[in-house]
C-alpha cells in the first residue's frame, strides 16, 4: 500500500497538508449513505469537500463521510489519515487517541468533522470517529501522465507502473510510459527509505498506494516532475536482467516494425557506430540509419567508436532513442560517409543522427563564429561548430577539398558543411517531417569553400536598389497620368451610357404613349363617335317613345363600355398595380364583371396571396389582352354557359386557366381562328406559352403559363 507526505527536506511536519482532487473508487463498504436525514449543509462525500474554493472550506463546514483508511501516516508526527469513500480519498487531520484506536490500514470507519482549506488543498479536521470494522481496499486507478504530474490526484489510491532507473536515499527514479518521475519513498516512521527499493533496481515494478503531490510551500504550485508515497506495495512484473548484454540485439529498421513484445519499459540493445556527441546525448548510426542515446552513467565515446547500447525505446522523435542506456565500446572505425542533402528532402526525418553533407550559402556568423545561419535554396537551417569530441579515427580529407577557417568566411559564400543531422519535431513512424534541424560540426575542417560571393556587394546592391527606386518612381509619375486619362475616359462613357439609357427610356416612353392613344383611339375614339351618332337626330325629327328608348339603351351599353376601356387603360399604366397580387385580383374582377353582364355562370380562384413580383404595364396590358381573347372565344365561339376562372403560381411558373363547358372542337383539325393564334403569339411575346385543350361536346380549357420571374422587355 502507498500513503505519501509532503517534502521533509525543510520541515516534516507540513507534510500534513499535501491533498489533491477526487478520483472515484469504488468501495462496497462506502455505497452506504453516511446518513440519509443530515442537513442539506453538511457534506456526506470526499468529492464535495474538494470541490470547495479556499474561501468556502475556510468557513469550517460540517462533514460525515464513511470510507475505508486507504493510508495511515504515522504518530506522532502526523496525526493523520486518508479515508476514501465512493467519490474520493480525503485527507483526515486531528487524529488523536481522543477519537478512538489509531487507523489501521483498511479500516472501515465513519468519520465526523469541519472543513478547513488547508495549504494544498481542502481537507477534514476530526471531531469524531466511529470504528466500523474491515472493509476493502478500492481498486487502484491507473493514472495518466499528466495526472500524475499535475497533483489532481492526491490521496487518491493507485498504481504506478515503470522501471526503477535510479535509486537514492529519499526515493527513487521511475520511468513510465510518460516519461521519468521521482518517486519520494517514505518508511512507517515518516522519513524517507528509498534504499528500501534498491533490490527492484533496473526492475519494471508496479508502486501501489496513496499518492501525494509534491508542491512548493510558498506559491503551492505542484512539482511536475516529483510525487511521494508511504510504505508502497511493490509488485515486480519482470525482473532486471542479471547481464544487460543478453538482450537480444536489434537492427533500427527493427524498432519500427511489429514485434508483440515491444514497450518503452522494455531493454532493447542496438550496435551503431558514434558520430558524435552533443549535449550530453550520442549520435550513432547502425548502417545508413542513425539512433540517439541517453547514457545512465558516464560513458568516454569517441567519433568513429563501435559500440552496443542497450536502452528503453522511445520512439515519439525523428528517430529512436535510448534511454537510461548503458553502452560498451566493441572497436573503431572510419567514421560512415555522409549522405548528400538537397532541399528537397532537407527536412525528412529519416536524417536525423545521421551523416550528412549539404551545400548552402552563408547569411550569417554568431559573434564566436561557432554557430552558422544558412539557406539550401528557399529553407534554411542552423550550422554549429560543437568540437566537444575526440575522432577516433580521423575522415581523411577529399583531394580537392579547400578547408579554411570559419573565421575568414565572408556571408554569401557558398559552402559544403559535412555533420551531423539533429532533428527537432517530426516523427518517422508517422512520416512527420522535422519542424527543424541543426547540422553539428565537428571542427572547422568540416566546411568547405565552394564559391566566393559574387560581385554584388551590399554598396552595389544599395546602388542598384536606388536605381530602381528612381524608375519605380518614375513609373509610378506616368502610372498616375495614365490614371487620371483613364478615369477622364471613364467619366466620358458613363456619362455617354446615361444618355443613351435616357434615349431608351425616353424611347419607351414614347413607345408607351403611342400604345396608350392607339387605345385611346380605337377603344374610347370609336365608342365616342357611335355614342354621338346615336344621340344626335336631324332637325325636326322626333322619334317614337320605343325608338328613344332603345337608343337610350345602346348609348348606356356603350358608355359602360367606354368607361370599361378606360378602367383597363389607367390599370394598365397605373405603376402602383405593378405586382402580381394585382393583376391576380383585376383579372378575377374583370372576369367576374364580365360573365355577371352577359348571366353567364363563374367560377373565380386566386391565391390568397403571391410572390412579390413586378411587373410592368406593358406585360399586364398583354396578359390582360390575352384573358379577354379567351373568354371572348369561350363565349362566342364555345356557347359557353359556365366559365371556370382559375389562377396559381407553382414552380416558378404563373398558370391561368380558363374553362368552359361550350361546344368545344377537333383539336387535331382546328384552324389558326377563333382567335388561337392571336393567343399564342401574346404568350410568346410574354416568354411564356399557351396550350389549348379541347373535346367535342364537352368544352374547352385554355393554359395560359408565364415563366416567374416574368420578363419586363423585349416584349
Amino acid at each position: 500500500m502507498t500513503c505519501g507526505v509532503p517534502n521533509l527536506h525543510t520541515q516534516i511536519l507540513v507534510c500534513f497538508t499535501l491533498l489533491a482532487s477526487a478520483i472515484t473508487v469504488e468501495s462496497r463498504a462506502a455505497e452506504q449513505s453516511p446518513s440519509s436525514a443530515l442537513p442539506a449543509t453538511v457534506l456526506t462525500n470526499a468529492e464535495q469537500v474538494h470541490q470547495l474554493t479556499r474561501e468556502e472550506a475556510a468557513k469550517g463546514q460540517r462533514v460525515l463521510i464513511r470510507g475505508v483508511i486507504t493510508c495511515a501516516l504515522p504518530d506522532p508526527i502526523f496525526n493523520a489519515a486518508v479515508v476514501q469513500d465512493r467519490t474520493a480519498g480525503i485527507y483526515i487531520d486531528h487524529w488523536n487517541p481522543s477519537l478512538g484506536p489509531r487507523p489501521e490500514l483498511g479500516g472501515l470507519v465513519e468519520i465526523e468533522g469541519i472543513t478547513d482549506p488547508g495549504e494544498f488543498a481542502p481537507r477534514v479536521h476530526a471531531t469524531r470517529m466511529t470504528w466500523l470494522g474491515t472493509g476493502e481496499l478500492p481498486a487502484p486507478i491507473q493514472p495518466y501522465w499528466d495526472q500524475l504530474i499535475n497533483g489532481s490526484l492526491d490521496t487518491e489510491f493507485v498504481e504506478i507502473e515503470g522501471v526503477i532507473t535510479t535509486v537514492r536515499a529519499d526515493g527513487v527514479t521511475l520511468l513510465t510510459h510518460g516519461g521519468k518521475i521521482n518517486v519520494l519513498v517514505y518508511g512507517a516512521n515518516g522519513s524517507t527509505n528509498g534504499v528500501a527499493l534498491k533490490p527492484y533496481e533496473d526492475a519494471l515494478i508496479r508502486l501501489r498506494g496513496c499518492l501525494f503531490a509534491s508542491w512548493d510551500r510558498d506559491t503551492h504550485e505542484v512539482n511536475v516532475n516529483e510525487i511521494r508515497m508511504f510504505t508502497p506495495e511493490v509488485t515486480v512484473v519482470e525482473q532486471a536482467p542479471a547481464d544487460p548484454f543478453t538482450v537480444i540485439p536489434k537492427r533500427v529498421t527493427d524498432l519500427l516494425q511489429f514485434d508483440p513484445q515491444a514497450s518503452g519499459l522494455r531493454p532493447v540493445k542496438v550496435s551503431g557506430q558514434i558520430v558524435l556527441k552533443h549535449e550530453g546525448e550520442y549520435f550513432a548510426m547502425d548502417g545508413t540509419n542513425g539512433f540517439r542515446f541517453t547514457p545512465k552513467e558516464t560513458v568516454n565515446l569517441g567519433s568513429g567508436d563501435l559500440v552496443e547500447v542497450v536502452g528503453f525505446p522511445s520512439l515519439t522523435g525523428p528517430s529512436p532513442v535510448l534511454q537510461e542506456a548503458i553502452a560498451r565500446k566493441t572497436g573503431v572505425a572510419p567514421v560512415p560517409a555522409a549522405r548528400p542533402l538537397d532541399p528537397t528532402n532537407l527536412f525528412l526525418p529519416e536524417n536525423d543522427a545521421v551523416r550528412v553533407r549539404v551545400e548552402a550559402v552563408l547569411l550569417n556568423l554568431s559573434d564566436d563564429r561557432r554557430t552558422l545561419e544558412l539557406q539550401a535554396g528557399l529553407q534554411r537551417f542552423i550550422a554549429r561548430l560543437d568540437g566537444n569530441i575526440r575522432a577516433a579515427v580521423p575522415e581523411p580529407p577529399s583531394p580537392d577539398a579547400i578547408r579554411v577557417d570559419v573565421v575568414d568566411v565572408p556571408v554569401g559564400t557558398r559552402l559544403e558543411l559535412t555533420g551531423v543531422y539533429a532533428g527537432n519535431g517530426g516523427n518517422r513512424t508517422t512520416r512527420a517531417d522535422v519542424a527543424n534541424f541543426e547540422l553539428l560540426l565537428n571542427t572547422a575542417a568540416d566546411v568547405r569553400v565552394l564559391a566566393r560571393p559574387s560581385f554584388w556587394t551590399l554598396p552595389r546592391l544599395l546602388t542598384l536598389v536606388g536605381a530602381l527606386f528612381g524608375v519605380l518612381i518614375l513609373a509610378l509619375i506616368w502610372i498616375r497620368l495614365l490614371h487620371h486619362r483613364v478615369q477622364q475616359r471613364t467619366d466620358q462613357l458613363q456619362k455617354e451610357m446615361q444618355e443613351h439609357e435616357q434615349a431608351e427610356q425616353q424611347r419607351a416612353l414614347a413607345v408607351e404613349r403611342a400604345r396608350i392613344a392607339r387605345d385611346l383611339h380605337d377603344d374610347l375614339g370609336s365608342s365616342l363617335t357611335e355614342i354621338t351618332m346615336l344621340a344626335t337626330t336631324s332637325p325636326g325629327l322626333e322619334l317614337p317613345a320605343d325608338q328613344a328608348a332603345e337608343r337610350m339603351e345602346t348609348i348606356a351599353g356603350k358608355s359602360r363600355t367606354l368607361v370599361n376601356a378606360l378602367d383597363e387603360i389607367v390599370w394598365a399604366v397605373d405603376p402602383e398595380r405593378d405586382t402580381l397580387a394585382s393583376v391576380a385580383r383585376y383579372l378575377a374582377s374583370y372576369t367576374e364583371e364580365y360573365l355577371a353582364g352577359l348571366h353567364i355562370a363563374c367560377r373565380v380562384q386566386i391565391p390568397n396571396s403571391s410572390p412579390a413580383q413586378m411587373i410592368s404595364g406593358k406585360v399586364r396590358h398583354q396578359l390582360f389582352l390575352a384573358v379577354k381573347e379567351a373568354l371572348n372565344n369561350a363565349i362566342r365561339h364555345g356557347g359557353a354557359t359556365e366559365i371556370n376562372f382559375r389562377l396559381r403560381v407553382a414552380n416558378d411558373q404563373l398558370l391561368i386557366l380558363i374553362k368552359d363547358n361550350g361546344s368545344g372542337f377537333d383539336t387535331s383539325g382546328y384552324s389558326n381562328g377563333h382567335g388561337i393564334l392571336n393567343l399564342r403569339q401574346r404568350l410568346e411575346q410574354l416568354h411564356g406559352r399557351c396550350e389549348l385543350e379541347s373535346t367535342p361536346g364537352v368544352g374547352t380549357t385554355v393554359s395560359l403559363q408565364l415563366p416567374l420571374p416574368i420578363p419586363n422587355h423585349q416584349i
